[in-house]
């Protein structure tokens, strides 16, 4: 058996090829056979398209034409119930999405699909949406073993095995085994891409399965086509991002980014799109890392001037997360201490602890710098009321970050109050907590990798050698990390 971080050197050759061929191609689309009359099959195979380019909301409106071309559409009703659930996404649909993805399915059910793939994939949608489920990660799990079940019944189906090659990356599990089981589906998406060179879901799938560290490399080859995949796809123009933001290359991701961002505002009505804050935010670490703090700033200035932000969980992190790295990351402890509570108008904060959690940890995290320890105690008690808003909501992982957040903000406190010791202990015990559940895939890093504050610590108390091997260690997860090379040198 291969190992699953490696590939075979056909694969490979193979995939690379694939570089050439998309280059001088056009925008590949899904071709979904169904019985649905020419006109609404055709709106089905643009939609499917956009939904594999995770751009649901165009996705939608797609099935909605296709609707209205042939009422008795089965899929048309599957594709809108599809577009409003987003299974790598955290955070889950919102109310309107959650109303409208239920309706579809209401009306899926009192229709008949015409052959064997469009009645598995309509029991994979009927089965996100059955009432049975009591929460969200439940819907997703039975989606995802209905959607297996759909390839299984059709393996000759390109969709039917990316849908399922989705659904297996949904359910991975956090922490170590995620990389083996990421690697697996991996493998799935190498020999589908292989007989589908130019399929935007194969592609973009496998740059989620391979966006972590042990498996960056083999993203490389999807990271050089996406975007010539899906041109026009603001998410597809940001995707090869994670990649390239995994080996540290930062002007591809900014290039990318740029054109992710100018394309989703170019395609957005009522509201921005997350998509442009989400490209923002990557493009903001970037610059960073290049040391470029004057345009990461004027990236953020611009986001946060926007006052109709899509108020969902990809813009509500960006809006958090990228005026925080703007501090954070240039070591502006006092600036960070004196945050405002007050956040962007556009989001439903109290939907989104989760990410409020930032801004309390930039502020508890500073405050504790300029030893101001009483503000950064009062920023803990809130990270830990927020702590217990995620356990209720059953957010596991990002409990677990707001308890990594929690230990390095109560170490720089006892450092302050010079209980040096406690405080490298604390520091540690956030390093091996954020370690072991690794970076979610919205975030191009954490605001400030706990692994890195302990080289900070190890410095300050004396130990310089070890302070060098968390500087390390934090590079091997984040390569060329601005701080953490600037500390080595």
């Amino acid at each position: 058996m291969l190992n699953p971080i490696n590939r075979s050197t056909s694969a490979l050759v193979t995939l690379l090829a694939t570089v050439a061929v998309l280059s001088s191609s056009a925008a590949q689309a899904a071709d979904l056979p169904t019985t649905c009359i020419a006109e609404a099959d055709d709106a089905i195979d643009g939609g499917l398209t956009l939904l594999h380019n995770m751009m649901y909301i165009q996705a939608e409106s797609s099935f909605s034409r296709a609707a209205d071309f042939d009422p008795d559409c089965a899929m048309a009703q599957w594709g809108i119930a599809m577009a409003n659930f987003h299974p790598l996404w955290p955070g889950g649909p919102t109310e309107d999405e959650t109303a409208r993805g239920t309706a579809a399915a209401g009306r899926l059910s009192e229709q008949t699909p015409g052959n064997t793939l469009e009645q598995a994939f309509a029991a994979a949608a009927a089965a996100f949406y059955s009432p049975e489920h009591k929460d969200y990660r439940a819907r997703i799990s039975a989606w995802a073993a209905a959607q297996d079940d759909a390839y299984a019944r059709n393996p000759d189906n390109i969709d039917a095995a990316a849908l399922a090659a989705l659904g297996r990356l949904a359910t991975a599990p956090r922490g170590p085994g995620r990389v083996e089981a990421n690697a697996t589906v991996g493998d799935l998406l190498d020999s589908l891409h292989e007989n589908a060179p130019d399929h935007p879901g194969v592609i973009h799938y496998a740059i989620h399965a391979y966006d972590n560290p042990p498996l960056k490399d083999r993203g490389l080859p999807y990271a050089d086509i996406y975007d010539k995949a899906a041109p026009d796809a603001a998410h597809a123009l940001h995707m090869p991002a994670h990649i390239f933001t995994r080996t540290g290359d930062w002007s591809k991701s900014i290039d990318l980014n740029r054109r992710s961002a100018e394309a989703a505002l170019k395609t957005s009505g009522d509201v921005v799109q997350n998509h442009y804050a989400h490209a923002v935010d990557y493009m903001v670490y970037a610059h960073l890392q290049m040391g470029e703090p004057e345009k990461a700033e004027k990236l953020v200035d611009d986001m946060l001037a926007i006052n109709n932000h899509q108020p969902g969980f990809g813009g509500a992190y960006a809006l958090a997360a990228s005026p925080v790295r703007l501090l954070l990351e240039q070591d502006k402890w006092a600036e960070a201490a004196t945050l405002s509570s007050d956040m962007h108008s556009s989001i439903p904060w109290e939907k989104f602890p989760q990410t409020v959690a930032m801004r309390w940890f930039a502020k508890g995290l500073g405050a504790a710098q300029i030893k101001d320890v009483e503000t950064a105690r009062a920023a803990v008690e809130e990270l830990k009321a927020l702590h217990q808003a995620m356990q209720e909501r059953g957010q596991g992982y990002w409990a677990k970050l707001t308890e990594g957040q929690i230990l390095s903000v109560e170490a720089w406190i006892e450092l302050a109050e010079g209980n040096d010791e406690l405080a490298v202990t604390l520091q540690t015990r956030a390093a091996d907590l954020e370690d072991g559940i690794g970076k979610s895939p919205v975030t191009p890093g954490h605001v400030m990798p706990a692994r890195e504050l302990l080289g900070d610590i190890l410095r300050e108390v004396g130990q310089p050698d070890e302070a060098a091997d968390a500087y390390r260690a934090t590079l091997a997860n984040s390569p060329k990390r601005a701080r953490s090379l600037n500390a080595l040198n």
